[in-house]
């Protein structure tokens, strides 16, 4: 079952939950938990997208491999003049930072793709085809890693320049191990992933973050604290976190936890 899957059946099962008359009385727990559902199925339609891209990324990889018609540049024109292309592996020279002169003029590339990977992958990849990138010199195309950040810069390049920034990731990224590869017609970034709390590699739904994280204040009221850390826990937490909790809330509803009807619906629970 792909991953968007999974997600979509915790909501499911939540949702029972909460059509489950007597099971939760409590407001407070039954507005957490709708939201819960919410942010689940959030999830769940980015996964789908991460998913789709990943089928591209492979269909596209087997049509090269079969020789067909090369993939189109993001507005790059291509360079007419015929040469040998070089080995495509990555050298120092490439990661380097060229520096930015402000009286260049950078052409933004706006087509790439991105594939998270799957559970627990250590890196997040992006790819970005411009056909016969491989043939330019390697010291006028470089990349600079920082812990938020990537800035890919493609120098001369049939008489132009090219530029691919973000410096808004989802995730913090380890930039000495992040690495560039220039292939014969793509440049491939590795962005080397950082580990949660958890010990695991963190879950990227998106390429970019949609905003800073806020910090959440506390309820006073006990019950309401618990449901709060429950969310924060799923919020931040893995795969395996979240499975727990959407496992945890299947037993309570069976019956199956020492918690009784109408209380916190969270019984016995033990992380």
């Amino acid at each position: 079952m792909l991953q968007s899957e999974e997600r979509l059946a915790d909501a499911k099962e939540i949702e029972s939950l909460l059509a489950k008359e007597g099971l939760i009385q409590r407001p407070s727990v039954r507005a957490h938990l709708e939201a819960l559902v919410q942010k689940v199925k959030r999830d769940a339609n980015a996964l789908k997208k991460v998913e789709a891209s990943q089928k591209k990324l492979q269909e596209a990889s087997t049509e090269e491999t079969k020789d067909e018609p090369k993939e189109e540049s993001p507005a790059v024109e291509h360079a007419e003049e015929p040469t040998k292309p070089t080995p495509a592996l990555p050298t120092p020279a490439a990661q380097a930072s060229i520096a930015l002169s402000p009286s260049l003029k950078y052409i933004p590339i706006d087509k790439f793709s991105f594939d998270a990977g799957g559970y627990n992958s250590p890196t997040v990849t992006i790819y970005i085809p411009i056909a016969d990138i491989g043939q330019h010199s390697k010291e006028k195309i470089a990349c600079k890693f920082t812990k938020t950040s990537f800035d890919l810069t493609i120098s001369e390049f049939a008489d132009k320049n090219y530029r691919l920034l973000n410096d808004n990731l989802e995730h913090e990224i380890d930039p000495d191990q992040s690495k560039m590869k220039i292939r014969a017609n793509k440049i491939i970034l590795k962005l080397q992933k950082t580990k949660s709390d958890y010990g695991t590699y963190d879950t990227w739904n998106n390429l970019s973050s949609k905003k800073k994280k806020e910090e959440k204040k506390r309820n006073t009221d006990p019950q309401s604290s618990i449901m709060d850390l429950m969310k924060e826990m799923y919020d931040s937490g893995d795969d395996n976190m979240k499975k727990m909790i959407g496992e945890t809330m299947m037993k309570q509803r069976e019956g199956k936890l020492n918690g009784s009807p109408g209380g916190d619906g969270l019984g016995d629970m033990n992380f």
